[in-house]
């Protein structure tokens, strides 16, 4: 993405560069896709690709000083997706929250979570809304269709997206005050839940922060743009996702660019959560299970070939020419 001023108004682009960094002419118009967030050129902030090629863009259009929050949706060819909103846009205040987006992540069922902050309550706080598949409110998710983490302090936004290899979600949350914190919360379709608190160093930093997901479980990390999204994202329990057989993401948003916010390091929390803890033991008991029933078929087909063999045995018997 990148900001063209020959555009006016419509200031930024979307291109497409192949392997060897040339520009697609293909893409869009001659290689590039004019992106108007809106009327007044207000810049995006943050872009992501499904798994089906599908291009998305966020920002706020911003009139009166309140922010709504624009979701755009591209076709992999740089088309805008008129199955998206209104010719490939949407535009929402949800339950009357002004949001700026700081990120957004589509789902693997074609729905999409958007994660930024509410600016017109008082102290300004995190917010995350689930738009469905149809782009309409999902009013299921967090409270009539919104959440936003219960922290008491000077504000907070929520920063990042990422997914997990099961495709499980999570968001950063940096929550301000002296000294800012920043907070790791898992994302589900019932009530989302902390996993890690970090003091930042900064409130300058406070933006930056963003999630990563590794073999060494959830940790915090610069935020620096991401645009892949998780290829099995989902908002299900962790359990349900491993029962419907997704076992594997695209490659996490790990934003690693040797740059730390935090005042301290500290190891990251483990992977074992609750939610992998039950998928391990549902495993295990569908194993028993199997092997239980292998045991019971192998019994019956024994009985089973005994009784033939009894039968047999009593249909060649001869018969009592006395009788």
């Amino acid at each position: 993405m990148a900001g063209d001023q020959r555009y006016g108004a419509q200031g930024y682009l979307l291109e497409h560069l192949g392997p060897d960094g040339s520009l697609d002419r293909k893409f869009g118009r001659g290689g590039h896709r004019p992106i108007a967030i809106s009327a007044t050129d207000d810049a995006p902030t943050a872009i992501r690709v499904d798994a089906r090629g599908r291009i998305w863009v966020t920002g706020a259009s911003v009139a009166g000083g309140e922010p709504q929050a624009v979701v755009l949706r591209f076709l992999s060819d740089g088309t805008p997706d008129i199955q998206w909103g209104v010719q490939g846009r949407i535009q929402i205040s949800p339950n009357g929250l002004a949001i700026k987006p700081n990120d957004l992540l589509p789902l693997s069922d074609g729905s999409l979570l958007v994660a930024g902050v509410a600016s017109n309550v008082e102290p300004a706080r995190a917010a995350v809304f689930h738009l469905k598949a149809d782009g309409l409110l999902d009013a299921s998710f967090g409270g009539s269709g919104t959440w936003q983490p219960t922290i008491v302090n000077d504000g907070s936004t929520a920063t990042a997206f990422a997914a997990s290899d099961d495709g499980a979600v999570a968001v950063s949350v940096v929550a301000l005050g002296d000294p800012p914190v920043a907070e790791i919360w898992a994302l589900t379709d019932r009530a989302p839940k902390p996993l890690r608190q970090q003091s930042l160093d900064k409130v300058s930093d406070a933006e930056s922060v963003g999630v990563a997901w590794s073999s060494a479980g959830w940790a915090l990390a610069p935020s620096s743009g991401p645009t892949a999204a998780g290829l099995f994202a989902t908002i299900e329990p962790a359990a349900a996702a491993a029962a419907s057989g997704r076992s594997a993401s695209a490659p996490p948003d790990l934003g690693r660019g040797g740059f730390s916010p935090f005042a301290a390091d500290t190891e990251p929390a483990s992977s074992t959560t609750t939610e992998t803890a039950d998928v391990g033991n549902s495993a295990g008991t569908l194993k028993l299970v199997a092997w239980l029933s292998f045991l019971a078929a192998a019994v019956a087909a024994g009985f089973s070939v005994l009784w033939k063999r009894r039968i047999g045995r009593v249909v060649r018997r001869p018969r009592n020419p006395d009788l």
